[in-house]
């Protein structure tokens, strides 16, 4: 399966489960959210941790190379921007996207191991 295909197929069941967290923060904390637009915000921001991969396009001399590890031959997909994926993630309006960007993060890793 493309690697393309495998991070829109994991964010999915990632976009419900941070969805359902989502509404449970809101329900906790007494704010009254309508579900169907907090999933259109969720899926938005989880989709949008995707973008990372414009860095590719700074890569030299090929932008694509199939047998190229992503990280640390990518700015955005460099261990030096943990911290700031980290810190993003503890910001409650842009969770979502951050937890996205670990994600993809993740598969690309999974994706130079295997």
């Amino acid at each position: 399966m493309p690697n393309w295909l495998i991070h829109a197929v994991v964010m999915i069941p990632a976009a419900w489960l941070l969805w359902k967290l989502e509404l449970a923060a809101a329900e906790k904390s007494g704010r009254i959210v309508d579900a169907t637009s907090e999933l259109k915000r969720v899926c938005l921001l989880l989709y949008s941790s995707l973008l990372i991969d414009v860095d590719h396009l700074l890569s030299w001399p090929d932008i694509y190379v199939p047998d190229r590890c992503s990280i640390n031959s990518h700015p955005l997909h460099s261990w030096y921007m943990a911290p700031l994926y980290f810190g993003g993630s503890l910001w409650a309006p842009a969770q979502p996207f951050f937890v996205g960007v670990f994600i993809h993060l993740l598969l690309d890793l999974l994706d130079c191991v295997i």
